[in-house]
């Protein structure tokens, strides 16, 4: 059974840098979207370019190639954007 938090095609997320973590942005996102390519529309947001960005989750970086349902995100969540090569 499907409650309606499964259903919910779209996350609502906030997130924050590593540089400014009382700056945090909203974000609506596709649940089936790439933590790879949520993390890059990110960055751009926040001014970032190059690298290699992804998000992290309770301070564990997710996998850039997964989905963000398949990564463990949920909606509501507070995620941060950093670099998968280091640094932000």
């Amino acid at each position: 059974m499907g409650t309606e938090q499964d259903d919910k095609q779209t996350y609502e997320v906030l997130v924050f840098a590593p540089r400014d973590p009382a700056d945090r942005r909203p974000f609506s996102w596709s649940k089936h979207l790439t933590v790879g390519e949520s993390a890059a529309a990110a960055a751009l947001e926040f001014g970032y370019q190059g690298g290699q960005p992804t998000l992290a989750k309770d301070g564990k970086a997710l996998d850039r190639s997964k989905q963000l349902v398949a990564a463990g995100v949920r909606d509501d969540d507070i995620l941060e954007i950093i670099d998968a090569g280091g640094g932000v």
